[in-house]
């Protein structure tokens, strides 16, 4: 299955990060995962949505700061 990931930004826009095939392993680890590593940036998941138009999984995240925080809109 294709899974996209899309960046919710501060001013509420989306930005598509990443857009890659996923095997049955890692679709399974979304159960127990909160935050992903991308490009060496941490994201935490807020939410996900199947799109069945598009036969893909799309994601949504939000930037975690360095400091721990997170860039919620």
């Amino acid at each position: 299955m294709n899974i996209t990931l899309y960046e919710k930004m501060v001013d509420g826009e989306l930005q598509k990060i990443s857009d890659r095939p996923w095997d049955e392993q890692l679709i399974s680890a979304l159960n127990v995962a909160n935050f992903l590593l991308v490009n060496g940036k941490e994201y935490e998941m807020i939410e996900g949505r199947l799109n069945l138009d598009l036969n893909v999984f799309e994601i949504l995240l939000v930037t975690v700061h360095s400091e721990g925080g997170v860039n919620r809109p």
